[in-house]
């Protein structure tokens, strides 16, 4: 088989691989890399139009899956698109680094917005409530988050410091975060910023994904990728108990 792929190769000037790269496909590497790992609870958060959440479904089959998407438009698009599911939950509520109300701002494109918190709801504009993830849990009787999946267009280290509860005694898996890969990228937080709050917290960098190029310029350096993090207290499940 080896060498009918290396002559299919050759003849289509293409390299055929047998297992696909680490990188590709998160549901590949989770299932070559932590054969163990069952997901059980799924954060959503910057749901958007239901895209990832149709996406986690599919590979988390026994997985019960939160969405979150503060924006009136996009969350009635979430809603719609998920009704049928009934291991869905949809909130239209923002997640940051401490309870609150925010008002939303526009930034150029309809789908790219920011978070503005202000003191009260009694505000002029689309005004849209705060909670922390460490809140919620205990609001709802969450005492463990399989995957947290973050994209709230540069404010994910907020979602993250709104989770030190949760953090601190590793009761997430896996976080999934969008990040900056280059100092003049003010719209994501920066790679080593992740890598230093998450690695400080018993958690190490799974893999990247979805790297996307300088866009806006066309320059051929890296713009942003979605970082992977899994906790040291889930590879120690996956070894058994074992010292790593």
């Amino acid at each position: 088989m080896s060498r009918f792929r290396r002559w299919l190769g050759r003849l289509t000037g293409t390299h055929i691989f047998r297992t696909l790269p680490r990188g590709i496909d998160l549901s590949a590497d989770l299932a070559r890399w932590l054969p163990g790992f069952t997901a059980g609870v799924v954060f959503d958060v910057g749901a958007h139009h239901g895209q990832s959440a149709e996406q986690f479904l599919r590979w988390f089959p026994a997985a019960r899956v939160l969405c979150f998407e503060p924006v009136p438009e996009s969350f009635a698009l979430l809603s719609q698109k998920l009704a049928g599911e009934n291991r869905v939950r949809c909130f239209q509520l923002a997640l940051g680094a401490r309870p609150g109300h925010g008002v939303i701002r526009r930034e150029g494109t309809p789908d790219r917005y920011a978070i503005e918190e202000v003191p009260g709801a009694d505000l002029p504009g689309v005004v849209i409530s705060i909670e922390t993830v460490d809140r919620f849990c205990v609001r709802e009787g969450i005492d463990r988050i399989s995957l947290l999946k973050i994209d709230t267009e540069g404010h994910d280290l907020a979602v993250l410091e709104g989770a030190e509860g949760l953090l601190a005694r590793q009761a997430v898996d896996l976080i999934q975060v969008e990040a900056g890969w280059h100092p003049n990228n003010r719209s994501h937080v920066p790679v080593e910023t992740f890598k230093t709050h998450l690695e400080g917290r018993g958690y190490l960098l799974f893999g990247v994904y979805q790297q996307v190029g300088e866009w806006p310029t066309d320059e051929p350096h890296l713009r942003r990728a979605d970082l992977v993090f899994v906790s040291g207290e889930l590879i120690r499940r996956e070894r058994g108990g074992r010292p790593s």
